[in-house]
């Protein structure tokens, strides 16, 4: 088994996944601010010098599009200057190292059905565009000095533990609020005629490790369910599970400025390859609500 460096470990994916690869057997060094920082590229070279890993992922972001929207420029800096500093540190004190680099469904341009690696790129929003920026350099340090370096265009994924900026817990906890409440009460949501590929965080995480683990035929890989959901259809999934009644209301506050009306993951690569557990969206988020209905 491995020595595993995790920069972001404590974000909602770095829990799930520190988990994952320990219960695997490898010895995980999760790091996260204040100890590590990406804009910082001593803290980078400290953390790769304690650790000496075989494994390096890196889950720090600014991990979403309306967050990337609200300022462009720090969007910029963490995900592809903070990106350079790694891999730079990776390239002088790890180059032996197997690197993980999230990326996104986002990286890609807009199309009617399911997104293949292979598809044409073009993001339309700030963090889309950091996506790409960040494989862009992936692909120059492999040429130039033979890095091992996979990039994944991860889907949508949610999970307990999963912040309200993001839709589906955002309709949880307020379905969930509402229950405890007693009485009938109102969510508040932004665009529900939208199709999204959405995933149980486990599930992905799992994929994660195993591309760790494993001799990969591909640079990229598409990490998310295959199937696309109508946002609409999981919001009154989600309030079927309470017992009062629930109210929909749409709120301008929560529009994007841009929005793919579909989004799905052709994910035939990690599937052949056997990475793929696929959980059904509408147990997850029973999951979800129960956690919350329980808190």
């Amino acid at each position: 088994m491995g020595r595993a460096l995790i920069v972001g470990a404590a974000g909602f994916v770095g829990k799930y996944l520190t988990r994952e690869l320990e219960e695997a057997g490898h010895t995980v060094f999760p790091t996260d601010m204040p100890e590590i920082n990406l804009l910082d590229k001593a803290s980078l070279e400290a953390a790769i010098r304690k650790s000496n890993p075989d494994y390096i992922v890196n889950l720090a972001a600014i991990s979403s599009v309306g967050a990337s929207w609200k300022n462009p420029t720090l969007t910029m800096d963490v995900n592809v200057k903070g990106t350079l500093y790694l891999l730079e540190a990776i390239q002088e004190l790890a180059p032996h190292a197997k690197t993980l680099l999230i990326g996104s469904a986002e990286e890609y341009a807009q199309q009617e059905s399911p997104l293949k690696e292979s598809d044409s790129l073009q993001a339309s929003n700030p963090y889309g565009i950091s996506k790409i920026a960040q494989e862009n350099f992936a692909d120059l340090f492999r040429k130039k000095y033979g890095m091992q370096i996979i990039c994944t265009r991860s889907f949508n994924h949610t999970g307990v533990g999963q912040v309200e900026a993001f839709a589906i817990p955002s309709f949880i906890g307020q379905a969930a609020r509402i229950e405890k409440s007693g009485q009938e009460g109102t969510i508040k949501v932004g665009n529900l005629s939208a199709y999204r590929d959405f995933s149980d965080v486990r599930d992905v995480v799992r994929t994660y490790r195993l591309l760790l683990e494993n001799k990969n035929e591909f640079h990229t890989y598409n990490v998310g369910s295959g199937k696309a959901h109508k946002v609409e259809d999981l919001l009154q999934t989600i309030v079927s599970f309470a017992t009062v009644k629930i109210n929909v209301e749409q709120d301008p506050e929560r529009m994007r400025p841009v929005d793919m009306p579909y989004q799905c993951a052709d994910n035939s690569r990690i599937v052949n390859a056997g990475y793929w557990r696929g959980t059904p969206i509408q147990e997850t988020l029973k999951w979800m609500f129960d956690n919350e209905r329980n808190a």
